[in-house]
């Protein structure tokens, strides 16, 4: 694991006691996302079963956690999208895990890319 994506699972499970921005949290959640699929995705090349069945759980567990923080009452048609976006990853990552699906790792990588640049972009971030 990086630097870098260590740091940002730490601060994102350490939220409730930094303060953290919903949105940062977002984007910490998009990054472990991104980071866990290209651990799953060299565990199932290498036939890593056990590296890549905690790449897949923590992947899952991030996204579901997104999913549940999706405000429909404040969001309107924005947390919809969400809604169907983190729904679609949900899927593809369970089909990953259970298939050793490449494809639908691949299929998870544009979504979670053009997520994360979205949230960097509302936080002022490059």
């Amino acid at each position: 694991m990086s630097v870098a994506t260590a740091a940002a699972m730490q601060a994102y499970k350490q939220v409730g006691n930094q303060g953290i921005s919903s949105d940062r949290l977002v984007l910490l959640g998009l990054e472990g996302i991104l980071e866990y699929i290209r651990r799953a995705r060299l565990a199932i090349q290498t036939k890593d079963l056990s590296v890549k069945a905690d790449s897949m759980d923590k992947a899952y567990q991030l996204t579901a956690h997104l999913l549940a923080s999706v405000n429909f009452e404040q969001g309107g048609e924005i947390a919809k999208n969400l809604d169907s976006l983190y729904r679609f990853l949900l899927n593809q990552l369970a089909q990953a895990n259970i298939f050793d699906d490449l494809q639908a790792l691949d299929a998870c990588q544009p979504v979670l890319v053009d997520l994360r640049d979205a949230w960097r972009g509302l936080l002022g971030h490059s």
